[in-house]
């Protein structure tokens, strides 16, 4: 068995409980000096260890499982392509900081360096897209709204009498769906919203009014104000989603029906994209659910919304794979359709897309079309009841990667770009059947 170090990550828990290596093997009831070795990778991280850290600090396992690692190797392949992927581990592994500052510091030369949006997006998966502060504010305030069907209309009135704001449900059909009037204290309402959507937009005020100084704190370490803003807003929409499909509820019957998203989305009345937004939050300590992804695409393989708490990545340029099962949703708008994928660097992954489509706005007008897809490490993959009929095997797997500028696979005849750092080899004397072939 492949022995398992975790000393960075063993060292990043005991700084953020700001604890000495003496107070923490106290709490874990070990001595000083072996912390002191697991900490400086002189041992490997036992199963009795991993229990005993889980345990006292209330964190995943997955903490420990190099989930945040494994992306950042993945972004040091983008930039260091001729680097042994062993070599960028082990670096990102020991040296976690001097990493995140070279990766800085190579976006700013590149001239490809995080914009606000990318900024959030990484806000969130530093969280594992799972705000507790929120989170159970968000279940209080459901709890004391009553039954879901209740909800919209003492929403409604708490703006009344709380804030002084009167709701109005009939705003113009083809105007936005929620405008706040600060001068005449109104919110008004897009005509045909759904009863889960018209609480969506009146929690998303909610929190925009009632829980502004919250917003700004938890949003407060992003380093300049078009990114603070957009964290506040993101917060703000989970919020929402959270006073919707309220944490506990929405889990247990999450679990009931194995993840089945159509009948989630049927009991909390919410969109099938929706409700796989919210599937992928559900990672509240001594409460977690699936550690799911959730991404959005367009048809050109743009990825428009993207959240995730574990190690799946992404090439930050370049499009996605074009083998992956996300592209064969659109093929099927009507039907779930299923993939178990490997990536490149030896994980594997169940995935399930879905096309999703608004709504019409009039002829020759084009409507927003999407791919939806939710996925799973493969060792999760049996609490899905999409595992079900499916050979959930390595060998089974669709070979897919990150996108063709990042992908290391020499032979996938699907490739629309040579790898990025690589030579171009070629051959007069030989057809390949690969578009690319990659030099000595």
């Amino acid at each position: 068995m492949t022995k398992h170090f975790a000393g960075a990550k063993i060292r990043t828990l005991r700084r953020q409980h700001e604890l000495t290596q003496t107070d923490m093997a106290a709490r874990l009831g070990m001595s000083t000096s072996y912390l002191n070795q697991l900490e400086n990778d002189q041992r490997p991280l036992t199963v009795a260890v991993l229990l005993s850290l889980t345990g006292t600090f209330d964190v995943d396992t997955s903490f420990f499982s190099g989930d945040r690692e494994a992306a950042t190797v993945a972004e040091l392949a983008e930039a260091f392509p001729l680097v042994p992927g062993t070599e960028l581990a082990d670096l990102a592994a020991r040296y976690p900081t001097l990493v995140d500052d070279l990766l800085t510091r190579t976006r700013e030369t590149t001239g490809d360096g995080l914009n606000p949006y990318e900024r959030v997006r990484d806000y969130f998966f530093d969280a594992r897209n799972y705000i507790h502060e929120l989170d159970t504010a968000a279940e209080e305030l459901a709890g004391s709204l009553g039954r879901q069907q209740f909800r919209v209309s003492r929403l409604a009135a708490l703006f009344d009498e709380k804030f002084g704001v009167t709701v109005r449900f009939h705003g113009p059909t083809d105007g936005p769906r929620r405008h706040f009037d600060h001068l005449n204290r109104e919110l008004t309402l897009r005509t045909g919203l759904t009863e889960a959507q018209q609480c969506f937009q009146l929690a998303l005020q909610y929190a925009l009014t009632r829980h502004r100084d919250l917003l700004g704190e938890l949003s407060a370490m992003l380093p300049d104000d078009g990114s603070r803003d957009l964290a506040a807003l993101g917060l703000a929409q989970y919020f929402a989603g959270a006073v919707t499909m309220p944490y506990t509820e929405f889990l247990d019957y999450a679990e009931q029906v194995r993840y089945d998203i159509d009948l989630v989305a049927e009991r909390f009345g919410t969109s099938f994209e929706s409700t796989c937004h919210r599937l992928s939050t559900l990672q509240r300590p001594g409460s977690r659910g699936v550690p799911l992804f959730f991404i959005r695409t367009d048809r050109a393989g743009n990825i428009s919304k993207r959240q995730s708490a574990t190690r799946f990545h992404f090439s930050r340029r370049g499009g996605s794979c074009p083998l992956w099962v996300l592209h064969r949703a659109f093929e099927t708008p009507s039907r779930i359709t299923r993939q178990v994928a490997a990536m490149p660097d030896g994980h594997h992954y169940l995935w399930v897309a879905r096309y999703v489509s608004g709504a019409t706005s009039g002829f020759g007008r084009p409507r927003k079309e999407f791919a939806v897809a939710l996925g799973c490490d493969l060792d999760q993959a049996h609490r899905l009841i999409y595992s079900d009929g499916l050979e959930l095997t390595s060998q089974a797997a669709t070979p897919i990667g990150p996108g063709c500028t990042a992908c290391p696979r020499t032979s996938c005849p699907q490739r629309a770009f040579p790898a990025t750092g690589h030579g171009i080899g070629v051959d007069f004397n030989v057809s390949h059947e690969a578009p690319y072939v990659t030099g000595s």
